[in-house]
């Protein structure tokens, strides 16, 4: 063999051992990373737990509970000042006796019979009690008042005082509190939430809904499907409640008639010397066949004893 053939051969052998080479390399090459995926959290009870929820409570982080919509505002509550309510001649949560309070006790019982009592399984929503009275000024919002701060005493009650008046809201006055405060109507007309409507008050137990944005149709908002449903759940979300509705005279505003339709209990406030009995049958005709129904005497010229008249609760 040549020189040259020599040099050919061992030029194809070298050839042939690079190629080998190059092959191996490839089949040894790193594999691409496969796709990161995050290893799915368990809850409690070992079940997945679905992105943005909270594995405590099995809900969604932004979507708070019963509780927290009606707690939110508690750190911001309405500062009511018991003594002025006191010089007023005003029921008080405190210890100080007065005569009002012992009249307001007897007004009070029989509604809480009523709501929590026998009688509460024949009433259709028995813990919604309707004030209102045949005219103005014969001391509707005054008994709705006195009436919510006597019932913050009993020790196993809560109490919601909302200004359904939202022709002419005074609840709001009497508490001193903000004319721009958010109330019933901004919840109606969708600019407010429940949490944003009910205030917190420094009286344990005791909350308001103030009567909110005027709206020249209100009449309309309270005879809406959504004021129909804001009075279910206030009715039955929690048991201990009573929810007080001081609203406009029964002769002078229809809304307060379509509210008679979602309350269980009215409470008609008649002026002495004022009010005559043809007005009253008239007022206690537009209420619901099958509520309970008493009537309060205000404005009484007579003995003290006699300043309170609440005939019971009938049934019509």
């Amino acid at each position: 063999m040549s020189t040259i053939e020599r040099a050919l051969e061992k030029r194809q052998q070298l050839g042939a051992q690079q190629r080998e080479a190059a092959t191996v390399d490839s089949d040894d090459s790193p594999a691409p990373p496969a796709p990161a995926f995050a290893t799915p959290s368990t809850s409690a009870d070992g079940q997945p737990e679905l992105p943005g929820q909270d594995s405590h409570f099995g809900r969604q982080n932004d979507e708070p509970t019963d509780a927290e919509r009606e707690t939110k505002n508690d750190r911001e509550q309405i500062y009511i000042d018991t003594d002025r309510l006191e010089q007023l001649g005003m029921v008080t949560p405190t210890e100080n006796f007065t005569p009002i309070k012992e009249e307001y006790r007897y007004i009070k019982r029989p509604l809480l019979d009523n709501a929590f009592g026998a009688n509460a399984e024949k009433l259709t929503n028995p813990n919604l009690i309707l004030v209102s009275s045949c005219h103005a000024r014969e001391g509707k919002t005054f008994t709705a008042l006195n009436l919510a701060l006597s019932m913050v005493t009993e020790h196993d009650r809560s109490v919601l005082l909302v200004d359904a008046d939202v022709i002419n809201p005074n609840l709001s006055q009497r508490l001193n509190i903000s004319d721009r405060a958010l109330g019933l109507l901004d919840y109606l007309n969708n600019k407010a939430e429940v949490q944003d409507i009910i205030q917190s008050t420094n009286i344990p137990n005791f909350k308001v809904v103030c009567a909110g944005t005027r709206h020249h149709h209100a009449t309309e908002m309270i005879a809406s499907a959504k004021m129909k449903q804001f009075m279910k759940e206030l009715s039955s979300r929690y048991s201990d409640r009573i929810v007080i509705f001081d609203t406009a005279p029964l002769l002078g505003a229809s809304e307060t008639s379509v509210l008679a339709q979602m309350t269980g209990q009215a409470v008609i406030v008649v002026e002495e010397a004022c009010t005559s009995q043809r007005q009253v049958e008239r007022a206690l005709s537009l209420l619901k066949p099958k509520m309970a129904i008493g009537l309060v005497l205000n404005k009484s010229r007579t003995g003290q004893k006699d300043y309170y008249g609440y005939y019971g609760a009938s049934k019509r």
